[in-house]
């Protein structure tokens, strides 16, 4: 992995507290907010295209309705996904950030397409040379199987849910997905969590942290970064530490 601001601020589906979130306009915010990493999100599209889009389905986060594996590019690219944005790709995205920053880019698993969307975005990510400039991350561990199938060097980091479920599928699955980095919500992030990541050599990255502080505590405890909506709160947090 390239190497890597600490703690490092991933900005959460780009800077989506001020813009749409996994729009270009909150990627190009995001850069220029000098936020470490992107997180966002993707799915595959009726004919194949990868999609920045968080929810299997358009009514959220757009003007549209349906299951946005059910639409083609082209009839994805016809809706509104805030003020004007379009759903990128996650070429459009490649071609944005390039190599200035690094990325998260959370396979959505739970679709009858699944099994496709790391092989996917594995093409795409090395025809644009940034392998080493991303983690792959899924709560479904059945979809960073098949990628570390594909990619054994691929950095994967498992997602886990909040509250008891998050140490039962850590210690489970762990070793069939053997991943990269673990991603925890704030509030499972303990010493002891972070003492065994630490004796297994595995970063932690923990979400959606936008509270100060949320952000002093697990900061405090040592996380590799945060996923948050507000990069440039995150920066002022992290400025105390330094000082």
């Amino acid at each position: 992995m390239h190497s890597f601001p600490r703690p490092a601020i991933f900005a959460h589906r780009g800077a989506s507290h001020d813009a749409p979130e996994n729009t270009l306009k909150a990627f190009q915010l995001a850069l220029q907010q000098n936020a470490d990493g992107i997180e966002l999100d993707v799915h595959l599209s009726a004919d194949q295209q990868v999609v920045v889009i968080h929810d299997s389905d358009l009514n959220r986060t757009t003007n549209g309705r349906g299951r946005v594996e059910e639409l083609s590019l082209h009839d994805l690219k016809q809706l509104d996904a805030g003020e004007g944005e379009t759903i990128p790709t996650l070429v459009e995205v490649l071609e944005l950030v390039g190599d200035q920053i690094l990325l998260n880019i959370e396979l959505k698993g739970f679709s009858s397409d699944a099994d496709k969307l790391p092989q996917a975005v594995l093409g795409l990510t090395r025809d644009f040379g940034l392998s080493d400039r991303v983690i792959y991350s899924s709560f479904d561990p059945h979809v960073l199987m098949l990628l570390h199938r594909l990619d054994p060097a691929a950095q994967a980091g498992l997602l886990l849910p909040p509250g008891n479920l998050s140490a039962m599928i850590r210690t489970f699955f762990s070793p069939f997905v053997r991943p990269w980095s673990l991603h925890p919500h704030f509030e499972s992030v303990t010493e002891r969590f972070i003492r065994v990541a630490n004796k297994n050599n595995q970063p932690v990255f923990t979400y959606t942290v936008n509270q100060p502080e949320d952000m002093r505590k697990v900061f405090r405890l040592g996380v590799s970064g945060i996923f948050t909506d507000i990069p440039l709160l995150a920066q002022k947090v992290r400025e105390e530490f330094a000082s």
